[in-house]
C-alpha cells in the first residue's frame, strides 16, 4: 500500500480537522503544516500530535518537496486561488477548503491549471460526508420521494467575534459575501440532491449589517436544468443556534432533514423520524472531514474524477456568484456566466 505525503497550509480553525483525518487514514502521512506565522503552525502540530512534521512558512519550499504528494489548503478565501494553482503546477493534488475563490477569474483560472496538470482535487463541502446526506441519498435512490421538483436548504450560522475567522471573513476583500463565505454549503447541498446543476438565479440580500462588510443575509431562488426548483437562504446575522435546514419535495414523497413521508410506505399517516447524525452544528470538529479525505485518497488511487472536484464545483460558486450579482442588480442572472 502506497502512502502519500500530505502538507496542510494554513493554520486557522479549520487546520487541525484535516490534519487529524489525514493521519487517521494508513495511506497518508503528514509531512509539513505550514503558515505565514511558524507560531501559528507549530500550534497545530502540538495539539494534532504531530510534532516531527515540518514547519515551513514558504509554500513553494514545501511544493518543491518530493516526499509531499497532496496540498490542503486552510489558507483564508482570497489566497485559495493562488494555493491551489501553484499546487497544481508543481503536480500536487489539492484538498480545496471552501470556497474555492471569490471571483469568476480567480476561479477559472484554477480550474484550468488544475486541467492542465491531471491532478485531483476536492473542494471541501465537507457536509456531502454527514450521515444525514447518505440517508437522504438513499431515499433519493430508492424512489422514495420520486421525482425531486423542489429543493430548500437553509444555512443559519450567526457569526461574530467568537468566530475564529471572524475578523477577516468579515471584511468584503476576504469574505465577500454570505453566500461565498458560508452560504455555499446550502447550494452545494441543492445541487447534491437535485442531481443537477443550476441553469438560472434570483436573489436578494438584507442591507446594513453592522457585522460584516456586506450583506450577512442572502437568499436566492434558482432554476436546476433538470427542471427542478431551488432555494437557499444563507443566514450569518442570526441570533440563534446553527441549523442547517433541508426540505425536499418529490411527487412520491417529502423529506424534512430526517424526516420522510412516502407513498411508497402504504398506510403511513404521518412523518417517519431516521435516527441519524445530523448536520447541527458550525462547530469543524462535528464535520466528517476523514469521509472526504478517504475519497480523495480513493480518487487519487484510482484515477477518478470527484464528485465534489474543483471542476464539478464550478457551478456552485458561479451561482453563488450569480446570487450576488442577481440581489445587486435586481435582475436574474443565468449560467453560466459570461
Amino acid at each position: 500500500m502506497r502512502t502519500y505525503g500530505v502538507a496542510v497550509h494554513g493554520a486557522g480553525w479549520v487546520a487541525a480537522e484535516h490534519v487529524r483525518a489525514f493521519a487517521a487514514d494508513a495511506r497518508a502521512r503528514v509531512v509539513s503544516i505550514s503558515s505565514r506565522r511558524a507560531e501559528s503552525a507549530e500550534r497545530v502540530a502540538r495539539e494534532t500530535g504531530h510534532a516531527d512534521a515540518l514547519i515551513e512558512t514558504d509554500l513553494d519550499a514545501v511544493l518543491s518537496r518530493d516526499d509531499v504528494d497532496i496540498l490542503a489548503v486552510c489558507t483564508p478565501h482570497d489566497l485559495h486561488p493562488e494555493n491551489t494553482t501553484a499546487a497544481a503546477r508543481a503536480g500536487k493534488h489539492v484538498l480545496i477548503e471552501k470556497p474555492a475563490a471569490l471571483d469568476l477569474a480567480s476561479l477559472r483560472a484554477m480550474r484550468d491549471a488544475v486541467e492542465e496538470a491531471g491532478v485531483r482535487t476536492v473542494v471541501s463541502f465537507v457536509l456531502r460526508w454527514n450521515p444525514l446526506f447518505d440517508v437522504i441519498r438513499a431515499q433519493l435512490s430508492n424512489g422514495a420521494l420520486g421525482r425531486l421538483f423542489m429543493a430548500e436548504v437553509d444555512y443559519v450560522h450567526g457569526l461574530g467575534p467568537w468566530y475564529a475567522q471572524y475578523e477577516w471573513s468579515r471584511t468584503a476583500v476576504q469574505g465577500r459575501s454570505s453566500f461565498l463565505n458560508a452560504g455555499c454549503h446550502a447550494v452545494d447541498a441543492l445541487r447534491y440532491f437535485t442531481d443537477s446543476d443550476i441553469v438560472e438565479v434570483s436573489a436578494y440580500a438584507v442591507s446594513g449589517s453592522d457585522r460584516f462588510e456586506y450583506p450577512g443575509t442572502s437568499v436566492m431562488i434558482c432554476k436546476f436544468a433538470n427542471g427542478a426548483l431551488g432555494k437557499a437562504l444563507s443566514n450569518l446575522d442570526d441570533a440563534a443556534p446553527y441549523k442547517f435546514r433541508i426540505s425536499l419535495y418529490g411527487d412520491e414523497g417529502t423529506m424534512l432533514d430526517n424526516r420522510i413521508f412516502s407513498r411508497t410506505l402504504p398506510g403511513q399517516t404521518d412523518y417517519a423520524e431516521i435516527p441519524t447524525v445530523l448536520p447541527d452544528s458550525g462547530d469543524v470538529s462535528h464535520h466528517p472531514f476523514q469521509g472526504e479525505v478517504s475519497h480523495l485518497l480513493d480518487c487519487i488511487e484510482s484515477g477518478e474524477e470527484s464528485h465534489v472536484s474543483l471542476a464539478n464545483s464550478m457551478n456552485t460558486h458561479e451561482a453563488c456568484i450569480a446570487a450576488d450579482i442577481s440581489a445587486a442588480e435586481g435582475r436574474v442572472v443565468e449560467l453560466p456566466l459570461p
